[in-house]
């Protein structure tokens, strides 16, 4: 019997009409030996099965098939490729992040010493809120007290907190008109006793002249101002850029004073103040005062005519007593009345971890209202509007600085452009909430308050503030809490956290002085 080469017979006629016939089975007539044209074989699919006579199967392997050998350095060469690709993109991505970390280091250090503190979820902090956001004429010469205050001292404006603050050469002096209280604190409590008329009916802080809401609003609107800020931000992946904000103020002087919030024009570079008829004015910043939440600014208004709020007495208001807030809700709706009732007339809250004492009012406020007034039925200013409760379930409850407690500050502010006496650490501590942000800026583990000062006598930059005067310190708001307890000069008594052991350190608390402001002698 002849044996069959498959080799010979690959290369036979059949060979042929096999590739004409891909995908067709037929047999070869010499031997028998049943081929499957079309189904390939092996691994790169350059082969063809066979079947021998008695059922057993084979293979013809064609390694050296040109076809294949183009398939095969065509997938080489496009996998080598994305390879080369690969590689570039990879490399290129760590250059530029290496080189954006040290333009953020370069961009926002002093002096390298210590790294920069971006904003951001992944940042020191410091301090948060306790539930709270922090949004937001009728003189009656005859019982109006007038103050004439000689303006800030020094001949060159200078800077605090970013705004200009006003020199000797801006206005000669400022007159601001308050009503002395009307009722008595006959039991010593701090609190006006409630009084009757004939009728029995309690009088208000308006007493008898309550006026309507149309009459109030017609004679106090435009007393009340919007106030735009903006604010240089330094960022050292998008360079420099701009933020705005928005709020409100309320005109108490006819020189052009405007009391308004801290946290409203803190940190801004440029204020702007718009009257309720739409003229503005570039507004300089007087002074501020962070735990009060109050600050000063003046606008150089010369002829215009201004409305100017008389400033009441908090002191006499009553719960239930109805009163008016005008603000500039959402930063875009100027001029907006809402009406309410005093709630509580002595609220004790904490906002970012300062304790304050607030009137409670029902009157809707919201973002931008921050700054305004807070009016009486008489038509006089008994509150700047500072606060609200943060909760979609909350409504309801604002928060306003009672008339009586920022007029104090004001004259503070006027005079010296800080209030002074305000105990402060004379050096910087940040929140640390993320252990990312711990090994970053510390080289920790750890969370809670750290040094971010490298210029102490007696802390070092990195310690972790563990305890002061012996309660235990989990926050930045937890330091200034026990701080405003004290006055300048007593010291603290902190236990730090340093080098892998507990180190107690005394530090002595001084007068909190605004950058740029020389503190009178």
């Amino acid at each position: 019997m002849n044996q069959f080469d498959p080799m010979k017979e690959h290369s036979s006629e059949n060979q042929q009409n096999q590739d004409n016939q891909r995908g067709d089975t037929y047999s070869a007539s010499e031997s028998g030996y049943t081929y499957h044209a079309g189904r390939d074989a092996g691994e790169d699919g350059n082969g063809r099965e066979y079947t021998n006579p008695d059922g057993s199967h084979g293979c013809i392997y064609n390694s050296g098939s040109e076809a294949g050998q183009r398939a095969r350095n065509f997938r080489g060469a496009v996998i080598a490729l994305a390879a080369v690709l690969a590689t570039l993109v990879l490399g290129t991505c760590c250059f530029f992040g290496a080189y954006m970390a040290v333009r953020s280091w370069n961009d926002n250090s002093d002096d390298g010493s210590t790294p920069p503190i971006e904003t951001g979820s992944d940042s020191p902090e410091v301090g948060t809120s306790d539930g709270l956001i922090i949004s937001g004429d009728d003189t009656n010469g005859e019982k109006t007290d007038q103050i004439t205050l000689p303006a800030v001292p020094g001949d060159e404006p200078n800077t605090n907190g970013g705004a200009n603050q006003m020199g000797s050469s801006t206005a000669p002096n400022a007159t601001i008109q308050k009503l002395p209280p009307e009722r008595q604190d006959t039991n010593g409590d701090g609190r006006a006793e409630v009084e009757t008329d004939e009728n029995g009916e309690v009088l208000t802080s308006a007493g008898k002249d309550i006026l309507s809401v149309a009459t109030v609003v017609n004679r106090v609107a435009a007393s009340v101002v919007e106030i735009t800020t903006e604010t240089i931000s330094q960022s050292g992946y998008i360079g420099q850029y701009i933020s705005s904000g928005a709020g409100s103020g309320v005109i108490i002087s006819a020189e052009g004073y405007v009391v308004t919030n801290h946290h409203v024009i803190d940190g801004a570079n440029t204020i702007t103040v718009r009257l309720n008829d739409g003229k503005e004015f570039p507004a300089t910043l007087v002074g501020t005062d962070e735990q009060t939440d109050i600050a000063v600014l003046w606008i150089d208004a010369g002829d215009y005519p201004l409305t100017v709020a008389t400033l009441g007495s908090s002191f006499d208001l009553v719960v239930g007593e109805d009163i008016l807030a005008i603000g500039n809700p959402l930063g875009s709706l100027g001029g907006t009345v809402t009406e309410g009732m005093i709630s509580a007339t002595a609220r004790e809250i904490s906002v970012s971890g300062v304790n304050m004492t607030l009137l409670q009012i029902s009157a809707p406020i919201n973002p931008g209202n921050s700054g305004g007034g807070l009016f009486n039925m008489a038509g006089e200013l008994v509150g700047v509007v500072n606060a609200k409760m943060s909760s979609e379930e909350i409504e309801g409850l604002g928060f306003a600085i009672p008339i009586d407690t920022a007029y104090e500050v004001i004259l503070e502010l006027l005079e010296h452009g800080y209030v002074r006496g305000r105990p402060a650490l004379d050096f910087t501590v940040v929140d640390v909430t993320s252990v990312t942000t711990a090994m970053r800026y510390f080289n920790s583990f750890h969370l809670g308050v750290y040094v971010y000062d490298d210029r102490h006598s007696t802390l070092q930059y990195g310690d972790l503030i563990l305890a002061a005067d012996g309660t235990e310190i989990s926050a930045v708001k937890d330091l200034e809490a026990m701080i405003q307890k004290k006055q300048v000069g007593d010291t603290l008594e902190l236990t730090v956290y340093r080098g892998n052991k507990q180190v107690a350190v005394t530090v002595t608390l001084v007068e909190k002085v605004p950058e740029a402001i020389t503190p009178a002698p």
